[in-house]
């Protein structure tokens, strides 16, 4: 997955890096700045989330990854010709779907459920709504706009796919934490919390849900567009990321801090398979691209 920019690899390479996956234009030596940075934002929000104050943290962990990608985007002078008309639609039209698939799902959600102290799984319909509905929602908005900028020849690159679903995955899971997490955006102040309730939130909506947005939307993209990866294959794959994601939500949600604990690590394992298969289906689709 090296890109044809890029000096020859030295030493031995991981086989997953999160940085080089979601950005394939990095140079070897350009690895650990965007590494720092993002490590920075996840420290500071931990440091937030260590004084109990869910607004700070979970806007430290939101805005980390779209800033590092649109940062990214500007260091690697990528797109110089259209930049602010890729980037609009690339990051601005998968904000504000974000946001439409968060009223869909706030909508959808039982207050009552919610408040309730009893451990229980919520009713089957319920896990359908927002275990099936919403994450098929989201995996569609979060195709759209990475499919209307590949629509251009000169972004038809498997690398430039690679950027455009990286940059909408990180928008919308900001537009749907926007909503979903409204009162912690509205009034960023510091306040008493659980340590570690507010730590794993902040961990699973900033850091694990764009990864696994991104990585859904990569690996569907590049089989939509034949770029290397099979249609079904890659539908089937990014869509099995989202809908596995929102139903361990969904199913663990009754079960309070535990839940939370344990959506967290849920969110880590596909985040974790979803970098595999986007790795994958990048390298197949350089290699087809390059025969």
């Amino acid at each position: 997955m090296a890109s044809p920019s890029s000096p020859a690899p030295q030493g031995t390479h991981r086989p997953v890096a999160v940085i080089g996956t979601l950005m394939p234009h990095l140079a070897a030596g350009r690895h650990h700045v965007y590494r720092n940075a993002t490590a920075l934002a996840l420290l500071a929000a931990l440091i937030a989330a260590g004084l109990g104050s869910l607004p700070v943290a979970l806007v430290l962990a939101a805005v980390a990854l779209p800033a590092a990608v649109l940062v990214y985007i500007h260091d690697h002078r990528l797109w110089r010709d259209e930049p602010v008309t890729v980037i609009v639609v690339a990051f601005g039209l998968s904000l504000l779907l974000g946001v439409g698939v968060g009223l869909l799902e706030t909508h959808l959600i039982d207050p009552v459920v919610l408040a309730s102290r009893e451990y229980h799984l919520p009713p089957a319909s319920r896990i359908f709504q927002l275990g099936v509905l919403v994450p098929v929602a989201a995996f569609v908005a979060v195709v759209i706009a990475p499919l209307v900028v590949s629509a251009r020849p000169v972004f038809r690159h498997p690398m430039d796919v690679v950027v455009a679903c990286s940059l909408s995955g990180a928008a919308l899971s900001l537009g749907l934490s926007v909503v979903v997490e409204h009162g912690a955006f509205a009034r960023v102040q510091a306040t008493a919390g659980d340590p570690a309730h507010v730590a794993f939130i902040a961990l699973t909506l900033g850091f694990l849900q764009p990864i696994v947005l991104a990585t859904a939307a990569t690996v569907g993209v590049l089989g939509l567009r034949r770029l290397g990866v099979n249609p079904v294959v890659g539908l089937v794959e990014g869509l099995a990321l989202v809908v596995g994601y929102e139903l361990a939500t969904t199913l663990l949600q009754p079960y309070g801090t535990r839940g939370i604990v344990l959506t967290a690590m849920a969110a880590f394992v596909l985040a974790g398979l979803g970098l595999v298969a986007t790795r994958n289906g990048l390298h197949a689709a350089i290699a087809a691209d390059s025969g």
